[in-house]
């Protein structure tokens, strides 16, 4: 179990260090309840462009359906749950 939640950890900073690096802002500013559309204020090209850079950084290896992903946390749950983790 401690291994599982040190995962998640682990991916919850990369996908964080992630979202901070591509709209400008502060890592610590990205909380895991932010609603990506509302709170981050992203586009669909924007959610897009996201989910290419999770590919070129090796975080997904399949694609994800965004219009039933809303926060940051539900995010991170899809990608954990599905193994979508090199």
């Amino acid at each position: 179990m401690n291994k599982n939640k040190n995962s998640k950890d682990t991916l919850t900073n990369q996908i964080k260090k992630i979202l901070a690096e591509y709209l400008g802002v502060d890592e610590e500013d990205i909380k895991e309840e932010d609603l990506l559309t509302e709170d981050l204020h992203m586009n669909a090209t924007e959610l897009s462009d996201l989910l290419q850079i999770l590919y070129d950084k090796g975080v997904i290896t399949k694609d994800i359906d965004l219009t039933e992903i809303e926060t940051v946390e539900e995010l991170i749950e899809v990608i954990s749950s599905q193994e979508f983790i090199h």
